[in-house]
């Protein structure tokens, strides 16, 4: 403390500040000490957020970019800010939830209901998640999308199939210079490996790469390869790799995403997971390609649907653990 006293943090989250204006403030590593019997806010950490103060007689203004957020008034030596409810409830079950807001902050923005089927394989613990409860970092990264319809059944062994394709990341250079990610995805496990790319030229050069270790790994060949009809997947040289090495390499028909959409979905879910990450973390884009790599880490450790185990135990044949994680 300021007269050099010290208190007990119980516990650190975030905190949501409904106003009056209808408007909602986050408070981001939000400390829960219960020997201060006053919820105190550093107007020097709302104006590092972007937030402006302006103070006049007894009263201020809280604003954001120029758009009124709040306001607030002089009460017993302090600035009291006007909210719709006492923000008490929110600070006092932080230490209740604090496994869950970390868990949710480790695994990279994951959906509750994948958080919920992982503590259900007692890889962390149980939690209760309450039905209208979101995150408002999902909220503001995430842009939900119905999925396509599976047009055939699944393979059901490894490397029978695998799912191509690139994707760029808003055209925003990583500072490697990297513009581009290309993702592989095994149709039987959904395991997924992820390259960033400077060129979509360096497509078959990673491929090289990706069919060296998967088929020493696993002791099996790729068997079908599919991918849009982009023009990276169209050289002779690919072409000609892939009948060398009796790959068929099946393209799916112009303006039809859905024929792809194992790849397309996995695309999909990464940007959201980056979003999240980033806009949480307060980084630039330009470090989306270290961000990915956690992102797609995490996904091969979360269960898809309709599946009682990971795609990482099904990959590598082993128990999970993620005691490691670290948000």
């Amino acid at each position: 403390m300021g007269n050099e006293v010290r208190a007990v943090v119980r516990g650190v989250g975030t905190v949501d500040l409904k106003l009056t204006s209808r408007k909602t403030v986050q408070l981001k590593n939000v400390h829960h000490v219960l020997s201060i019997k006053k919820n105190l806010i550093s107007g020097s950490l709302l104006c590092r957020d972007g937030y402006k103060l302006v103070f006049e007689s007894n009263m201020f203004v809280l604003s954001k970019y120029g758009t009124f957020v709040g306001k607030g008034y002089e009460s017993g030596g302090l600035f009291r800010l006007s909210l719709t409810d006492t923000c008490f409830n929110f600070v006092h079950h932080i230490s209740h939830d604090i496994d869950i807001n970390i868990w949710h902050l480790r695994l990279c923005y994951i959906n509750f209901g994948s958080m919920t089927r992982l503590a259900g394989l007692n890889l962390f613990p149980k939690f209760d998640v309450i039905k209208s409860s979101k995150c408002h970092a999902c909220v503001e990264a995430k842009q939900p999308r119905k999925s396509h319809k599976a047009a055939a059944a699944r393979e059901l062994a490894p490397l029978n199939l695998i799912y191509s394709d690139v994707c760029e990341m808003n055209g925003e250079l990583t500072k490697g210079g990297k513009k581009y990610f290309l993702s592989f995805i095994d149709d039987c496990t959904k395991f997924c490996y992820v390259y960033s790319l400077k060129m979509k030229d360096e497509v078959l050069y990673y491929f090289k790469i990706y069919k060296a270790e998967v088929e020493n790994q696993l002791e099996r060949k790729i068997k079908h390869l599919r991918s849009d009809h982009g023009g990276e997947y169209f050289s002779n040289e690919f072409s000609e790799f892939c009948v060398v090495h009796g790959i068929i390499h099946e393209r799916t028909p112009p303006y039809s995403p859905q024929s792809n959409g194992i790849a397309e979905r996995k695309n999909h879910t990464l940007t959201d997971l980056v979003n999240a990450m980033l806009e949480t973390a307060g980084l630039s884009k330009k470090w989306w390609g270290e961000a990915i790599l956690a992102a797609y880490h995490i996904l091969n450790r979360v269960p898809t649907k309709n599946k009682e185990s990971t795609s990482f135990e099904e990959w590598e044949k082993k128990r999970l653990n993620l005691s490691y994680l670290r948000t």
